[in-house]
């Protein structure tokens, strides 16, 4: 087995705000998950949030593409005009090949935070065609009843039951999907969401307080999505 416990610490970047959602403990329970050759990559880059970015799902959209770079217009002026070309030239299909993951992470109205692992970046399809696969996943950090301060992660992977894992278009954002409920669902808006249970992942309700607070439908206070590699 590959030891991996000798990777650099991660580094969230894009984001310095109280707002921000995901932290380094959580990002690092996540990291454990994904596959081994994104486990190596210790930058993750914010590419869209709602506190930065707006509420406009053609903009998370724009902003998942492989080519998108928050950063280009620093980097244009710190690089120089020849080197730009040269870049152009040589490595920009070098850098949109490369292995790339995608965390997105929500708040709830009830202070809740969970969401999901995808392989590949969101988009709108034009036909009823589902996209990624098994190594995407859903995850929630739960408070741990009696202990209002101390969360526990919890990870539902995929289960190969069916191959409903990602389904995106202009109206809304779906992971996993059995029997007409959706593991994770997301509105046109991106301000109401829909967690319930699904056989594609064998998730948990993301919402849920506790076993004894079934939620399922939620308002969204906080909307993040990171790029890996």
């Amino acid at each position: 087995m590959d030891d991996y416990s000798n990777i650099e610490p991660l580094k969230l970047k894009g984001y310095n705000s109280p707002k921000q959602i995901l932290d380094r403990d959580l990002a690092a329970d996540i990291r454990n998950l994904i596959p081994a050759r994104l486990q190596l990559q210790d930058d993750w880059l914010l590419v869209y949030s709602l506190d930065h970015d707006g509420v406009s799902l053609n903009t998370l959209y724009r902003h998942c593409d492989p080519k998108y770079d928050p950063h280009s217009a620093s980097k244009r002026t710190e690089i120089g005009f020849g080197n730009q070309v040269v870049s152009s030239m040589i490595g920009s299909n070098h850098q949109i090949s490369r292995p790339q993951g995608f965390v997105l992470v929500l708040r709830d109205e009830m202070n809740q935070v969970f969401g999901c692992y995808l392989n590949e970046h969101l988009r709108p399809v034009e036909s009823k065609r589902y996209y990624g696969n098994g190594e995407c996943f859903l995850w929630k950090s739960e408070r741990v009843p009696q202990h209002n301060h101390q969360t526990r992660f919890k990870a539902f992977m995929y289960t190969g039951i069916n191959d409903n894992i990602i389904y995106s278009n202009t109206q809304f954002i779906a992971v996993g999907s059995s029997n007409g409920q959706n593991g994770l669902y997301i509105n046109q808006n991106l301000d109401d969401g829909i967690s319930y249970r699904c056989e594609t992942f064998g998730n948990e309700v993301l919402n849920e307080a506790d076993e004894a607070v079934k939620m399922g439908r939620f308002k969204i206070y906080g909307l993040e999505i990171w790029r890996i590699g």
